[in-house]
């Protein structure tokens, strides 16, 4: 999920964009390494506080809590019904909450029984995903398309096509999304209802999008093209940065926290197994 970036006059819009990435790693590496919805839930929360002082809109994760919705009732009772982990400080891991399929169901019921260790553990693959969403979301919304490419070409023997392929798909997805939803909202003024009719009518109806659509993609690609070409793209390997990164203090503090969180944590699992379930 990404959020078009915004230039804005915030502390997180202002750090470097070396100083982001290392949080976004951060996060990424204990999300991983932890399974406790209790642990989850705080990094959880600690995401959507550096989102919030990054002034991020979170009016545009409407799609994205209405998915994490449908993930969530998925990943919890899949987990709930098909995993019991020994769970360290829970004295019955597989002592059953609720049954599926209830046993008021003739001929049936009580069938798949959804047992405590797996529910928790669900819940906490459910954090684990609304975070690492939310924290590329946030990623995207404060650090330019510009600033990435410029790390990327930081790269010793990093191609600099590399960094113009990252930065071309980081500037189309915000583009065709905003085609996506203008092209469906052409065709419901014209009364063609998307969400009605079976599955074959819902995806003949859906085809009129993607025709005009992938139409509209490669015209911009042939407009893209053109662009590099009348600006000699890729005759010299030799070019300069128009803007220098240089850490601040407040980069350094950033960076020293996160990295003093992952290296914390990875050590406290496997002393004392902090964040495992």
């Amino acid at each position: 999920m990404i959020v078009e970036y915004e230039s804005k006059d915030t502390p997180v819009h202002s750090l470097d964009p070396r100083a982001k990435i290392v949080w976004l790693l951060a996060v990424v590496l204990i999300s991983v390494i932890w399974s406790d919805p209790v642990y989850l839930a705080g990094l959880a929360a600690t995401v959507v506080v550096f989102g919030a002082v990054a002034g991020f809109p979170w009016g545009k994760l409407k799609g994205l809590a209405a998915f994490l919705i449908v993930v969530t009732a998925v990943i919890t009772l899949a987990q709930g019904v098909t995993y019991t982990p020994a769970v360290a400080h829970l004295s019955a891991p597989g002592r059953v909450l609720f049954h599926l399929i209830p046993s008021w169901v003739p001929g049936v019921g009580p069938a798949l029984p959804v047992r405590l260790g797996g529910f928790l553990y669900g819940i906490g693959m459910t954090f684990k995903v609304f975070t690492v969403l939310v924290a590329v979301a946030v990623l995207g919304y404060v650090a330019s398309p510009s600033e990435i490419v410029q790390l990327i070409a930081r790269v010793p023997r990093m191609p600099y096509q590399v960094g113009f392929i990252v930065s071309t798909a980081w500037k189309f997805v915000p583009v065709i999304q905003l085609q996506i939803r203008s092209l469906m909202d052409a065709h419901k003024s014209r009364g063609v209802e998307l969400e009605r009719g079976s599955f074959t009518e819902r995806l003949r109806k859906t085809s009129r999008v993607v025709s005009p659509l992938f139409a509209n993609a490669l015209f911009m690609a042939d407009t893209l093209a053109l662009a590099m070409e009348s600006r000699a793209f890729g005759s010299s390997r030799r070019f300069t940065f128009l803007r220098p990164y240089r850490f601040k203090p407040l980069d350094y503090v950033v960076t020293l926290v996160c990295l003093g969180a992952a290296a914390a944590s990875i050590v406290g699992l496997a002393v004392r197994r902090l964040g495992a379930l």
